[in-house]
């Protein structure tokens, strides 16, 4: 029995750096998809009324349901990004996770499908927070939670485009590879 090693490879932006796709033209509409998103929360709950992990669920989501269309624009990023945590403490042979990822990537497509200018980006890959250099390649962020996109999506021998418009839309279109192994 031995560890398996394997290599990914995305296009990778922090939580913050993702957000920045929230902007004047589709606040209004970010706001309607965390709101969406949090009462479905509340419904699954409602339905399951002896789960107490989709109560907590609720909680953990619960400030997307403070947010208004008369917010600044940095206010309501600030508060999409405080329900995202990582747990694990990034060292030589660290391990850190995004908790209950499925459920931010979830919030984050809904985001992206809010968002109007974002029809020609690619679809995330996944959310996920790195704890190893060693582990996980010297070029990932370590101890945070990101945002994956597929960069198969974006590249041709040139930028396609999908990848010139999340490069237009976030800044930069960087592909980064890193690996994962089991235990």
């Amino acid at each position: 029995m031995g560890i398996d090693i394997y290599s990914s490879k995305g296009i990778i932006f922090t939580v913050e750096e993702f957000l920045k796709i929230v902007n004047g033209k589709n606040k209004s509409d970010v706001v309607g998809a965390c709101h969406t998103f949090h009462q479905g929360l509340v419904d699954e709950a409602n339905a399951n009324p002896d789960s107490e992990w989709r109560s907590q669920l609720v909680e953990s989501y619960k400030s997307l349901s403070t947010l208004k269309n008369t917010m600044k624009i940095s206010e309501i990023r600030e508060i999409v990004a405080s329900v995202v945590t990582v747990q694990g403490e990034p060292s030589k042979y660290g391990s850190c996770y995004v908790d209950d990822g499925e459920f931010v990537l979830e919030l984050f497509d809904l985001i992206l499908d809010a968002c109007p200018e974002s029809k020609d980006l690619p679809p995330i890959q996944e959310i996920e927070a790195w704890g190893s250099g060693r582990y996980n390649g010297w070029d990932v962020p370590k101890g945070v939670a990101c945002v994956v996109f597929d960069s198969e999506c974006c590249f041709k021998k040139t930028l396609s485009k999908h990848g010139k418009a999340l490069e237009k839309m976030l800044g930069h279109c960087n592909e980064t590879e890193w690996t994962e192994h089991s235990c």
